[in-house]
């Protein structure tokens, strides 16, 4: 017998797969003409609701995995876990700097492509290290999916604080078939920076901070 959720279960999968991604949206057709997919007994309002095809109904009982959307257009149905898996699976390179005026610089390119990372360490503007290395299809599968851990497609583009002098400088930049994303900041960090930070370096297995 399914398991349902518990109130516990959908708090902990809130978390893990945040919603700022556009859930919405069809992953089949792309379309935007979605409705929630409701679950439980439905009463007067929700019938209605139903009735006037603003929700669809989805049966008595939620259980993992199943869907939380429906498209109107291609009756497509999907989840919030879908989206967040497929929309990381297209990464093809992740590039990351991080660096101050004194100090090291640290620059990544990790290539999905070719299964291969690139590192290097500046110091004050000059390339004092480079090393490159190859990856295998596993260890690309396992960054990817430690990589929605840092939330990091639903970073803000930019984070700054220019209230400090010569502190340090970050950027990320994720390239798919279909769009180049910089992200950024100055003195300023997401709150999962620190992860990142981590899988970076043991990625890479060089410094990245």
């Amino acid at each position: 017998m399914a398991k349902a959720h518990s109130w516990e279960t959908k708090v902990n999968l809130q978390k893990e797969y945040p919603m700022a991604l556009v859930c919405k949206q069809c992953p089949k057709c792309g379309s935007k003409n979605s409705v929630k997919i409701v679950y439980g007994l439905p009463d007067y309002q929700l019938y209605e609701k139903f009735q006037a095809g603003k929700i669809k109904l989805g049966g008595c009982c939620m259980i993992d995995g199943q869907p939380e959307y429906f498209c109107r257009d291609c009756e497509n149905k999907w989840n919030t876990k879908q989206v967040i898996d497929a929309a990381y699976s297209k990464i093809s390179t992740i590039k990351a700097s991080v660096g101050g005026y004194w100090g090291d610089n640290y620059d990544v390119e990790i290539d999905f492509v070719h299964l291969c990372v690139t590192w290097k360490r500046y110091g004050n503007g000059v390339e004092v290290k480079e090393t490159r290395k190859r990856i295998r299809e596993s260890t690309k599968e396992h960054f990817l999916e430690q990589l929605k851990r840092t939330d990091l497609l639903n970073w803000k583009a930019k984070y700054l604080d220019m209230e400090i002098c010569d502190g340090t400088s970050w950027s990320v930049e994720i390239i798919t078939d279909a769009k180049h994303t910089r992200k950024y900041g100055i003195n300023k960090f997401p709150e999962e920076w620190h992860l990142f930070c981590q899988l970076i370096a043991k990625t890479a297995a060089q410094k990245f901070r």
